[in-house]
């Protein structure tokens, strides 16, 4: 028997369902922005009221079974994310469910597409493949939370972000480890886009800043993801 109608039909259900994830987010982003955070998106630069921003990191296991990082490693890039986003956002980063801790282990077995995923355009195809339904399949929570995953390697990237058409980011060892490489995604999650200058956070090396506009305050404090709960 041959497995060709399967395998087409699995690859066509992962385009399906990709287009409508996008869609979605996209239409609820757009919503958020010009309604529910309105005055975000005009006043922002105000920094005020505070906000919260949530977040989950899930390390991968890789082929060996062993987590490819360590949640220890991620401590120093979790407070960097903490007091950038406080003192530039003035946005209180926070595990997803405040029970929790902000990393755990990811005790289901990734397929080799996630461990060794793409940056940039060839992220966005991933989207519509396996390795963008795997991350769609164990996002810690819908529309608000970010999730962050990280792989074993990222092609030509530490850290990649697809913005507000979806809800993770991913990084590999090297940017986990980064000071500033998760604030930078998560960042980019919430709408921002890379800056010119070396001082913002927005840099898109290691040797990037800690700096921001005040055009960014107003995009991100008014993203999906930045709320008041």
């Amino acid at each position: 028997m041959s497995l060709r109608p399967k395998i087409y039909t699995t690859k066509t259900w992962n385009i399906i369902k990709a287009i409508a994830r996008v869609t979605i987010r996209s239409f609820v982003e757009t919503i958020y922005r010009l309604v529910i955070n309105i005055f975000d998106t005009l006043f922002g630069f105000l920094n005020w009221p505070e906000k919260k921003l949530r977040v989950k990191i899930f390390i991968l296991k890789g082929p060996q079974d062993n987590p490819v990082v360590s949640t220890v490693d991620l401590d120093v890039a979790v407070e960097y994310a903490k007091r950038s986003f406080k003192k530039n956002f003035n946005t209180h980063l926070l595990p997803h469910r405040n029970e929790k801790t902000f990393a755990e282990v990811l005790q289901m077995k990734p397929p080799y597409e996630v461990l060794y995923t793409k940056g940039s355009i060839g992220a966005l195809r991933e989207e519509f493949k396996v390795a963008g339904s795997f991350f769609a399949s164990n996002l810690s929570g819908l529309f608000y939370p970010v999730t962050a995953f990280i792989v074993l390697d990222i092609d030509h990237a530490s850290g990649c972000s697809l913005g507000p058409i979806t809800d993770y980011v991913t990084l590999d060892p090297g940017g986990a480890k980064n000071t500033s490489t998760l604030a930078h995604e998560i960042a980019h999650a919430c709408g921002l886009w890379h800056h010119p200058a070396k001082s913002n956070l927005l840099w898109r090396t290691f040797k990037r800043g800690d700096e921001v506009k005040w055009w960014q305050k107003n995009i991100f404090r008014s993203s999906r993801h930045v709320t008041y709960w």
